[in-house]
């Protein structure tokens, strides 16, 4: 059986410098009784085999299940412990380097030929990953709002929010970033928070974002064409005077695209589903300089697209559903079917990374719930993520369509405990 787990460390230590991250990152701990190197190595490792919470991760650390790839028996430690470590550790350094993954994997060429129709595209969505009436499982950090049960009682609800971004279209769908959604607070402050960072930390970090009605209002669109970045977002109808302007120009004429039995289906990775099952016939009305958006800088670009998905022998499967699209960039950059791949590859940031990181990464787990501890193993989930994905498919590129990547995950977990060279070791 070959040494995944082996070449799993040697690639992440030689390209990606893990080794460096862990012997970088400072301890809060006053006298430590087990390294934090190890703490973290521990719980990174026990999050790429999937284990799902911080008591399995203990149990299988007193079984030796870590030893060969620390090079080290660890007597002490526990979920206790982890927490411990977590609560006072740097969130920072764990951002920089998820950051620092992302940058050298871009330098690498990772999307040299864009991720989809040439251009790298990030899709930028909200989700909730906890929700709890718990006080003991919850912060000051958490959002409140009120529940009214069956019976009519009411009660207070605790729950976390994030905004995230991630690259959509051709895989590796690397996390960007990620932001926790304060108190009082909507998901647009976060969005427009996570934006300007993600500005800072990458700067070229997409040609295009794509984000869905609720990020569609003035500061959004303006921060993007701020960044010089083009912006695909679906907005409703009823909504818009805009919407509605531009549907009284294109009622009037024939649509500017047909296409029948479109597939949104990648044409490098041919175990991509989006778009397998189905295919589209499309019509796109398309249509340049619109002012009526107020306070926007920029004249915008509507597109309405009337869709109806059919078999492979060009059989309606539904009735035709209409969707409105703005973009802030003209025909001559971007054209109308690109846009309308992007608005449905949008789908891959919920379909692909949120559901993904909640179902087998654990990104939704409460581990342990104290302020900075909750931030902190969100970032630590995203680097193993990232690291994870990066392996499978530049690394193994040419396995990438053979293998699952819980099948991945398993060989992983089951080549770790025979491993003959250290996590960090660099040799």
């Amino acid at each position: 059986m070959k040494q995944r787990a082996l070449q799993f460390f040697k690639y992440i230590n030689k390209v990606y410098r893990f080794n460096q991250f862990l012997s970088g990152l400072s301890d809060g701990r006053t006298n430590p009784s087990i390294p934090l190197t190890t703490v973290i190595a521990v719980l990174f490792l026990g999050i790429v085999t999937r284990m799902g919470s911080l008591n399995q991760i203990e149990e299988k650390m007193r079984q030796g299940y870590f030893n060969k790839a620390l090079k080290q028996k660890i007597k002490k430690g526990s979920a206790e412990t982890f927490g411990n470590v977590l609560e006072v550790s740097n969130v920072e350094q764990y951002v920089q380097y998820c950051r620092e993954v992302v940058k050298i994997s871009r330098y690498n060429k990772a999307f040299k030929d864009g991720t989809l129709d040439g251009f790298t595209v990030v899709a930028l969505d909200g989700t909730e990953l906890t929700r709890t009436e718990s006080k003991h499982r919850s912060c000051d950090r958490c959002k409140k709002s009120e529940y009214t049960k069956e019976d009519g009682t009411k009660v207070i609800q605790m729950h976390e929010n994030f905004v995230g971004a991630s690259y959509v279209g051709k895989p590796p769908n690397l996390v960007v970033g990620i932001e926790r959604v304060a108190p009082g607070e909507g998901e647009t402050t976060a969005a427009l928070r996570l934006l300007d960072k993600l500005k800072s930390w990458h700067y070229y970090y997409a040609d295009v974002v794509t984000m869905d009605s609720l990020y569609a209002n003035a500061p959004v669109i303006n921060k993007t064409l701020d960044q010089n970045v083009v912006a695909v977002i679906r907005v409703k109808q009823e909504h818009y005077t805009l919407v509605r302007d531009a549907e009284g120009l294109f009622s009037s004429r024939e649509p500017d695209l047909v296409k029948r039995g479109v597939s949104i289906k990648s044409d490098w990775y041919e175990n991509d589903r989006a778009g397998r099952k189905y295919r589209y016939d499309v019509k796109i009305w398309d249509e340049e300089g619109f002012t009526t958006w107020e306070n926007v800088k920029k004249p915008l670009r509507v597109l309405k697209v009337e869709e109806t998905r059919v078999d492979h022998c060009g059989n309606a499967l539904n009735e035709p559903q209409i969707t409105y699209i703005i973009v802030t960039a003209g025909k001559d950059i971007i054209s109308a079917e690109t846009v309308w791949r992007i608005l449905h590859r949008r789908w891959d940031i919920e379909n692909k990374t949120f559901h993904d990181l909640k179902k087998y990464w654990s990104f939704g787990h409460d581990f342990h719930h104290e302020d900075n501890a909750f931030l902190v193993m969100r970032w630590i989930i995203a680097i193993a993520a990232n690291l994870f994905m990066l392996f499978l498919f530049r690394r193994l590129s040419g396995y990438a369509k053979k293998y699952t990547q819980k099948g991945l995950a398993a060989w992983l977990a089951c080549t770790l405990c025979n491993v003959d060279e250290s996590i960090w070791d660099t040799s």
